[in-house]
């Protein structure tokens, strides 16, 4: 049962993984900068999980960062946009008085959940290939297009702790310490299986 190469050990190895791989990126993810580039690097290691490859949590983790820092900055850019979107959203939502028109609203929550199913592409694809920002953004809507069920699964993956805090918000605290322990890597883990299939293609 605890022979190394037990499923019980190779079970625990993975969660160990998991939260180390988590624990680095939440820790990079301090720096706003630095938040682009610390997706793209989640990605580089999850990645190679999901593919059984040879990988180290932590020093493949900052390995990535600085092979990607650079390519990953004109992605941050988007991802501080989309950021600043949904907070702005979230604002609104729970705003005494009525700030923007119902209308307005919803056309604004389809730009956030576009351009989030956008970059749940933009990111995977700079953590997998190297190519310029611009190839890698028109390649990522051309995917997202093509497979709009693994987009709407990773979109919803990503949004997720969003979500759940806006519908479940009782749930708030367990909600917050998940992802800080785990959510964030086995998230990434989870759309890494699909990306994988659409990759390999």
């Amino acid at each position: 049962m605890f022979h190394a190469e037990s499923l019980l050990i190779r079970f625990l190895t993975k969660v160990c993984d998991v939260l180390f791989l988590n624990a680095v990126f939440v820790v990079s993810c301090a720096t706003v900068v630095f938040s682009g580039t610390a997706v793209t690097s989640l990605y580089a290691v999850a990645l190679k999980m999901i593919r059984s490859e040879d990988y180290e949590p932590v020093k493949g983790f900052l390995r990535a960062a600085r092979e990607n820092f650079l390519p990953s900055f004109p992605a941050t850019i988007l991802l501080m946009a989309d950021m600043a979107l949904i907070a702005a959203l979230h604002r609104i939502l729970y705003a005494e008085v009525l700030i923007i028109s119902p209308t307005v609203f919803v056309f604004l929550v389809i730009v956030a959940f576009l351009l989030t199913a956008l970059l749940s592409w933009l990111f995977p694809l700079t953590a997998r290939f190297e190519n310029t920002f611009v190839r890698h953004l028109g390649n990522a809507g051309r995917l997202a297009l093509a497979n709009l069920p693994v987009s709407f699964l990773l979109t919803a993956v990503n949004l997720l702790p969003l979500l759940l805090g806006v519908f479940v918000p009782s749930a708030l605290g367990f909600i917050a310490a998940f992802w800080l322990l785990f959510g964030f890597a086995l998230g990434a883990c989870l759309n890494s299986f699909y990306l994988n299939r659409v990759f390999g293609r």
